[in-house]
């Protein structure tokens, strides 16, 4: 992430990258202008020609993936540009903090741009190329229903943290969770592994082997959250961490959590970080057709020299499963996908911590309701901080649009584990529901908890008034709540660990993976070195600089000295043919039985991926094509 990699940078070094011209007048400074969309809108048209052409090849080849010098030049799309313009965009790219050099223990040198970036990037760049692909009439849409109803991916993994809690979070010998507790978990999630398997495909090792595809997701999603830690054998949940998370303001929660694993997916899987941009791009609550997705896709694959699958297809099954899209027929029967969150949160204002979860509206109906048979249920809008406590009190019995809750015998062992009597557990039903309990669930409540109380070995009569201020206090979403009241489910827990690590709802850094290994920046080591453009090209200054500065003719040997430095180089020559002066792109020469000839790519041609073949007796003068002050443009 952006901010993690100008941590590792010295004082001096980040402050020269604020001072770089480029971000000069706006209204942030580096690095937090590169995750402002206005700022990289305007950074983009700064940027010069050579830099914006690597810019935009990096983030349609590779994305947040890391990549090697020659990846890239061999990614690049014949004739659009000399290796040595994008080497000097690539340069120019480092030297503004955009894109950071790398390496991975004594391996090559690497260069990664940052996750958290990439996105911003990619809509700094559409919003001045393309627009919108056109919206579909939502009244001939025909949504496909095939998997029901899908909950959103956090509470998907608020039901996975509840469930690995009650079952146990110990480690075997293996290091790896218990059967019981991942098969638990499995049984909560809606992602299956031959969806996530072309996006990010398993890990090697014995721990990847143990989770299925779904639990292993989330697994790496609760440690980069840091909800989760490692602490001896076992993992426990950090409280602080993750009731900070439950009270963030719903909206700004599901949009964080879309965006640090849609970052993550792409910085493990260059190819597919394009084909998720393709659909970032969409505005959420308007249905689009895919042929015209991807048609915007592949428009952004046309500096590659071989476009990359779009990948949007297995993005959709994903991300509907991950319960943030909807698909749909279109009249003609043509697919469509529309956004039920706005997936990236990317406005024109910094970055803020999420908001809290908002109060209990003073007028209308408690988040919920109660029936005199104890069925308790939780409506759409129901507060995280609250769905937690009723995870710890009862039954879950059906999750749709209204999650059905039941108080029944597994609900009263584990509120009497906690401590509860069964005046403190009727007081923070009554607190959730906001209304006296029928007589008949509090008899429920006394006749089930009669017979739990002693076996749980404690008594808290005095607990009640307690209980009734903290789970009151928690449906409105201003106290952590749950803990005090002990109505979270259970699961060992390290209260504050991680707390301080990271602002709550921001993600770990993608070293802190669980078990799939590091990507993006994570794991590197940030090399600071930052060559000289004159470096670029060895041995310029054997070359005779009549070469680099004046248009002129040469003798056929000459010619062709010139045009292998040229080579060596991958830089541009321009050669006057015809009494025109054009630019050339020398590729390799050609020895024939008569002599030889050049063959290499015309830019300002038709069809500039097109090969030429030129003999030296077609141009008369000629020169080598470097930046000032080397050479002239």
């Amino acid at each position: 992430m952006a901010h993690d990699i100008a941590a590792k940078l010295t004082e001096e070094q980040a402050g020269r990258l604020r001072e770089q011209a480029i971000w000069a007048g706006l209204a942030a400074s580096w690095p937090e202008a590169m995750l402002n969309p206005e700022c990289a809108r305007t950074v983009w048209t700064r940027l010069p020609e050579e830099a914006a052409l690597t810019l935009g090849l990096i983030l349609a080849g590779f994305g947040p993936a890391p990549f090697k010098e020659e990846q890239l030049l061999q990614a690049a799309r014949p004739g659009i540009a000399a290796g040595a313009d994008l080497r000097l965009g690539l340069l120019r790219l480092a030297e503004a903090g955009i894109v950071f050099p790398v390496r991975r223990g004594w391996g090559e040198k690497l260069f990664v741009l940052p996750p958290d970036s990439f996105f911003v990037w990619r809509r700094a760049i559409r919003s001045t190329r393309s627009p919108q692909p056109p919206e579909v009439d939502p009244l001939s849409v025909r949504p496909i229903d095939d998997e029901g109803y899908v909950p959103p991916f956090s509470l998907q993994l608020l039901h996975v943290m509840a469930a690995m809690g009650e079952a146990g979070l110990k480690l075997t010998a293996k290091g790896v969770l218990a059967k019981r507790t991942v098969a638990k978990a499995a049984e909560q999630l809606h992602v299956r592994g031959e969806t996530l398997a072309p996006l990010l495909p398993p890990p090697a090792g014995a721990e990847a082997e143990a989770y299925p595809a779904g639990v292993l997701l989330a697994l790496e999603t609760m440690a980069r959250q840091g909800w989760l830690v490692r602490s001896g054998q076992s993992l426990a949940r950090d409280d602080a961490v993750w009731e900070a998370w439950l009270r963030l303001d719903a909206a700004d929660r599901e949009t964080a959590l879309c965006r640090s694993l849609v970052e993550a997916i792409a910085a493990r899987n260059g190819p597919a970080a394009a084909g998720a941009a393709a659909l970032a791009a969409l505005e959420a609550g308007k249905w689009f057709r895919l042929r015209d997705v991807d048609a915007s896709h592949a428009a952004g694959q046309a500096l590659l020299a071989k476009p990359q699958p779009s990948a949007i297809e297995p993005w959709c099954r994903l991300l509907r499963q991950l319960g943030w899209l909807e698909l749909a027929a279109d009249g003609a029967g043509e697919p469509a996908v529309r956004w039920r969150l706005d997936p990236l949160g990317l406005t024109d204002a910094p970055r803020e911590e999420g908001g809290r979860e908002p109060a209990e509206p003073a007028f209308g109906p408690p988040p919920v309701q109660l029936t005199p048979d104890g069925e308790m249920f939780a409506y759409e809008d129901c507060p995280y901080s609250v769905r937690w406590q009723l995870e710890g009190l009862a039954e879950r019995r059906r999750t749709d649009h209204m999650t059905a809750y039941r108080l029944e015998t597994h609900g009263y062992a584990r509120a009497a584990g906690a401590g509860h009597t069964a005046d403190s557990l009727a007081a923070a039903v009554e607190a959730m529901t906001g209304e006296p309990l029928p007589d008949t669930v509090r008899a429920m409540i006394r006749m089930g908890m009669d017979a739990r109380t002693a076996a749980a070995g404690t008594v808290r009569d005095e607990a009640a008034g307690t209980a009734r201020a903290d789970a009151a206090g928690a449906a409105r979403g201003d106290t952590p709540g749950a803990a005090r009241a002990g109505l979270e489910p259970r699961g060992d827990t390290v209260p504050g660990a991680g707390g301080s690590a990271s602002g709550p709802g921001e993600p770990k850094p993608v070293g802190a993976a669980f078990v799939y290994p590091p990507s993006g920046e994570g794991g590197y080591e940030l090399l600071n070195e930052r060559p000289s453009v004159k470096q670029l090209f060895a041995g310029i200054d054997e070359v005779p600089s009549m070469w680099l500065k004046q248009f002129r003719t040469y003798h056929h040997s000459t010619r062709r000295e010139l045009l292998e430095q040229a080579l060596s180089w991958r830089a541009t020559v321009r050669l006057n043919c015809e009494g025109v002066a054009t630019a050339f792109i020398p590729e390799r020469i050609v020895d024939e039985a008569d002599g030889w000839a050049v063959a290499g790519y015309r830019p300002d041609a038709e069809e500039p991926q097109t090969v030429t073949k030129l003999y030296p007796g077609m141009w008369d003068e000629m020169m080598l094509v470097l930046p000032p002050p080397l050479g002239v443009r």
